[in-house]
């Protein structure tokens, strides 16, 4: 597995390019199927004319309103705050927080820090908004959230949120789209290649093995998916079988 390179993951110029080492593999782990859920989401509930009530937690676009979990503000300094560190907009004890608070004690369960932290210079990153799709991303993924958004508030800060309406439908397990939806994530979190296949594989069901060659095999019903791993940790291979297409 590639580690992040440099002290914080900086680049040769200072800036940061990547987050930390724990949140690198989780958002490794998940980012295939949160940007598969995700699109899923945008589909169902594409951009309109939008409304957001924080308290009554719901986001309307168009006609359709959707509920959702206010997860931070990511403001025009290239700050992140969570919304349970942000009192002003979230009062503590708020049901509203419940979201943000769990992914508080994932971090503190898996040593993440950026999950702990109250506040995040995103501005610290080479592209402060991707980094913060990044962050959201990891974010979905970690609470199996149905997609996430953000809106510009009038203060020129943007308000992000995980959908959790139920009526948001789940990504569905497709073979065909399978290859280009690992090799997604692989681009976003590029660390940990095995963590993206497993990951993905799991999230649909799969039960997943390591081989004796390193490989992982995959098998949802019928449908066994296997891939190969370089010396490096990069994916080699990435194959499907149908045990039901016989002749």
């Amino acid at each position: 597995m590639a580690e992040p390179d440099g002290p914080g993951g900086a680049a040769a110029d200072g800036t940061r390019r990547w987050f930390s080492p724990g949140l690198e593999r989780m958002g490794a782990a998940c980012a295939a199927w949160a940007i598969e859920q995700t699109e899923a989401y945008n589909a169902y509930h594409p951009a309109a004319e939008w409304h957001v009530d924080i308290e009554a937690c719901t986001f309307r676009q168009g006609s359709v309103t959707v509920r959702m979990a206010p997860l931070g503000t990511f403001g025009t300094d290239g700050s992140w705050v969570w919304a349970w560190a942000n009192p002003h907009m979230h009062p503590p004890g708020s049901e509203r927080l419940s979201l943000s608070l769990d992914l508080h004690r994932i971090g503190e369960e898996y040593g993440i820090p950026e999950l702990v932290a109250p506040r995040l210079e995103l501005s610290e990153f080479a592209d402060a908004r991707m980094a913060l799709e990044r962050l959201l991303l990891v974010s979905t993924g970690a609470v199996s959230g149905r997609g996430y958004g953000s809106v510009t508030a009038g203060t020129g800060a943007r308000v992000a949120m995980v959908m959790v309406d139920e009526a948001i439908p789940r990504a569905e397990f497709d073979l065909i789209t399978l290859p280009r939806r690992i090799m997604q994530g692989i681009e976003v979190f590029p660390h940990d290649p095995r963590a993206t296949v497993g990951g993905y594989l799991e999230r649909h069901g799969a039960a997943v093995e390591t081989g004796p060659d390193g490989g992982l095999r995959g098998v949802r019903g019928s449908h066994t998916v296997s891939a190969a791993f370089d010396e490096h940790g990069r994916l080699a291979d990435l194959s499907v079988a149908n045990a039901g297409a016989s002749g």
